[in-house]
């Protein structure tokens, strides 16, 4: 089994000393990675420049800084590797700096120089960035590789039931959606795993995570496992039954921990 992981948080320099960030840590991600290595998971990682790193064998670590890194890093291996799941955990920016005005001069975005901090007054100007998530299975296809089991990630904050599924629904490209709360997180550190858009499994902290998503990916591999009771080798992923929980229906979730 082959997983490719991707975590932390992107940098979108605004000049040499200044950049927009998020607050991920890429905690979950390296409990993720972990986790899976060390049940013989070959297990590729991209890692941002500030995150935590995983360590043990069957760990292969890359870096990324931007958002272009992450892109570029992303289609190099999707295209030249197989995959049999990518974890895209990655907190990406939704938007990068497209040009900053001080002065009454216009200056171009970038890590080559330091602006001066003497304008009374800078405007920064952001362009909207496309989903990398939306892109991942094109980037295997385009190097003749089997798409991957995809999961994403959505946070929010505070959000309410209906506009947490409205926001899962619209990843419709990625098969398995984890949805945490930054309010919620105040609390417990929960995750809702939800599958075509409707409720599967309710996680606490990212070990009980890391043991579902593992269970989802060999059900989504037959050729790695024998296939589930009634399931025939090859015919991609299966619904996850064991005598410990109830076969899954459309809005009845299953605690892991």
């Amino acid at each position: 089994m082959k997983i490719l992981l991707t975590f932390g948080g992107t940098r979108e320099y605004i000049d040499a000393a200044r950049f927009i960030t998020n607050m991920s840590t890429g905690r979950t991600g390296r409990v993720l990675a972990e986790y899976f290595a060390a049940r013989g998971a070959e297990t590729v990682c991209l890692c941002a420049d500030s995150a935590e790193r995983p360590a043990g064998r069957n760990i292969r670590v890359s870096s990324f800084t931007t958002f272009q890194d992450l892109d570029l890093g992303l289609r190099r291996l999707l295209r030249t590797e197989a995959f049999d799941a990518v974890v895209h955990l990655a907190a990406v920016s939704d938007y990068s700096p497209a040009r900053i005005e001080a002065g009454g001069k216009i200056f171009k975005p970038g890590r080559a120089a330091k602006l001066d901090s003497k304008a009374p007054e800078m405007k920064l100007v952001l362009k909207r960035n496309f989903k990398i998530l939306d892109r991942l299975k094109s980037y295997a296809a385009a190097g003749k590789k089997p798409g991957p089991l995809l999961i994403g990630f959505k946070l929010t904050a505070g959000a309410k039931p209906r506009s947490v599924l409205e926001k899962v629904r619209a990843l419709a490209s990625a098969d398995l959606i984890v949805h945490n709360d930054l309010e919620e997180m105040k609390k417990a550190h929960a995750f809702h795993l939800y599958r075509d858009g409707l409720p599967l499994a309710d996680c606490d902290g990212p070990e009980g995570l890391a043991e579902r998503l593992l269970s989802e990916i060999k059900a989504y591999t037959p050729h790695l496992d024998p296939p589930p009771q009634g399931g025939r080798k090859g015919q991609g992923r299966q619904p996850i039954v064991t005598r410990h929980e109830p076969e899954i229906k459309d809005k009845v979730r299953v605690i892991c921990s």
